[in-house]
């Protein structure tokens, strides 16, 4: 069984499934979640996001994270 990396998009609003070393097919704004299941993830989203499903919900500190974590991750940093 593959692994799964869950990740929540908050350009799409939900959390997407990518398969441990493939290339995510999302390019949107997501940042992933260390977790077994759909459901820990969830709950680890909700414990340093809150209730925000998009971008724009979030206060501009967490805004601001999520876009450098996009960065980031584009980069290869």
């Amino acid at each position: 069984m593959r692994q799964t990396r869950f990740a929540w998009c908050f350009d799409h609003g939900i959390m997407h499934r990518f398969h441990i070393g493939d290339e995510p097919w999302c390019t949107a704004r997501w940042v992933a979640f260390t977790a077994a299941t759909a459901e820990e993830a969830q709950a680890a989203k909700a414990e340093v996001y809150g209730d925000a499903h998009f971008l724009d919900q979030l206060p501009a500190e967490k805004q601001l994270e999520v876009i450098e974590v996009g960065q980031a991750r584009r980069h290869g940093r």
